[in-house]
C-alpha cells in the first residue's frame, strides 16, 4: 500500500507537471483560452457588428460606431495570471501533499484542487473544439483527472473507502481506454500521423490501408480492454494495458521531439491506473483464479 500511495503521488505530481508545462512557458492552459474568448465576446458590441456587416454588405458607409465597448485587455491579464498561479498551486500541492498527510491524513483531500483543474481543463478542451473528437475529452482524460481523487480516497485508509477508489480507478481506466479505442476504430487524423512518423522511423513504409487495418485492429483491442478491467481482475490484461499505455505515452515525444515530453507526462496515468489496479489488488466483478483456489483447497481438505 505504501508502494501505491508513493507511485500514486508521484505520477500526479508529474501528470500536474507535463499539464502545467504549456500554462507556464506556452500559451496557457485550454480553461484560459475558452475564458479568453469569452471576455473577447463580451467586449464586441452585437449590434454594432451588425451595422457595420451590413453596411459593408450594401456598399454603405460603415456607421460611426466602436464594434468593441470597452478594453478587455485587463480582464485578460487577469485571466492569464490566474491560469498561471492556479497552475503552481496545484504543482506546489501534488509535490507538498505527499508528506503533509504523514502527520495528517486529512491534508489528502488537497488532492481534490489539481483533480478539479484537470478537469476543468478537459472541459474545456471539449467546449474550445477544433480537433477531432474533441468533444470526447472529459472521459478521454478521465485517468489524468480521477487518479487525485483516487488518490485521496486510498490515504485515508479505510477499507471501504480503498474499495470505492479501486472502483474509480477502474472506471476511469476503462473510460480513457474505450474512447481512445473508439478513435482509433474511427481512424483518428492524429493517431494515423503517430503510425506513419513510427513506420518511417523504423524504416517501414505503409500504405494507407495497412494503417487503417492497424488502427482499427488497436481500437477494437482497446474496446476489449476496458471492458476487462471492469469485469475481470486478470493480472496477465493489466500488466498489458500498462506496457500499453507506456508506450502510446512515449510515441508522443519519439514522433514529436522531445520537445514534447508534456505530451508523454499527461500521459503516464493511462500507464500508472492499471498498475496500481493490479498493486491495490482488490477484485473486479469476476477475480480470476479466485474459483480455482477454492477448488484446490477443497481438494487439499478432502485428501486430508
Amino acid at each position: 500500500q505504501r508502494c501505491a500511495i508513493a507511485l500514486m503521488s508521484l505520477v500526479v505530481l508529474v501528470t500536474m507537471l507535463g499539464a502545467a508545462w504549456p500554462v507556464l512557458f506556452r500559451d496557457g492552459s485550454a480553461l484560459a483560452k475558452n475564458l479568453e474568448k469569452r471576455v473577447w465576446v463580451e467586449a464586441v458590441d452585437d449590434q454594432a457588428v451588425a451595422a457595420t456587416m451590413e453596411a459593408e454588405l450594401y456598399g454603405e458607409d460603415p456607421p460611426a460606431v466602436e464594434i468593441s465597448t470597452h478594453d478587455p485587455g485587463p480582464r485578460i491579464e487577469f485571466v492569464r495570471k490566474a491560469d498561471k498561479t492556479s497552475a503552481i498551486l496545484c504543482i506546489l500541492i501534488a509535490a507538498a501533499v505527499p508528506f503533509l498527510v504523514a502527520r495528517r491524513r486529512q491534508a489528502a483531500w488537497l488532492f481534490l484542487l489539481p483533480s478539479l483543474w484537470l478537469l476543468l481543463n478537459a472541459s474545456a478542451v471539449a467546449m474550445n473544439g477544433g480537433k477531432a473528437y474533441a468533444q470526447l475529452a472529459i472521459p478521454a482524460h478521465a485517468t489524468r483527472w480521477m487518479l487525485p481523487v483516487a488518490l485521496a480516497l486510498f490515504v485515508l485508509s479505510a477499507d471501504r473507502i480503498k474499495h470505492i477508489a479501486n472502483w474509480l480507478l477502474r472506471i476511469a481506466c476503462a473510460s480513457t481506454f474505450a474512447i481512445h479505442g473508439w478513435e482509433a476504430f474511427q481512424l483518428h487524423p492524429g493517431f494515423q500521423d503517430l503510425v506513419f512518423i513510427a513506420s518511417g522511423q523504423l524504416g517501414l513504409e505503409l500504405s494507407t490501408e495497412v494503417c487503417h487495418l492497424l488502427l482499427r485492429g488497436i481500437g477494437i483491442m482497446d474496446g476489449l480492454l476496458a471492458l476487462s478491467v471492469l469485469l475481470i481482475h486478470s493480472p496477465r490484461t493489466l500488466y498489458w494495458m500498462t506496457c500499453w499505455g507506456l508506450i502510446t505515452a512515449f510515441s508522443r515525444p519519439l514522433t514529436m521531439g522531445w520537445d514534447a515530453w508534456p505530451e508523454l507526462a499527461i500521459r503516464l496515468a493511462n500507464c500508472a491506473v492499471p498498475l496500481l489496479i493490479l498493486g491495490i489488488g482488490l477484485p473486479a466483478l469476476i477475480r480470476r483464479g479466485q474459483n480455482e483456489r477454492s477448488s484446490n483447497l477443497e481438494t487439499v481438505s478432502q485428501q486430508s
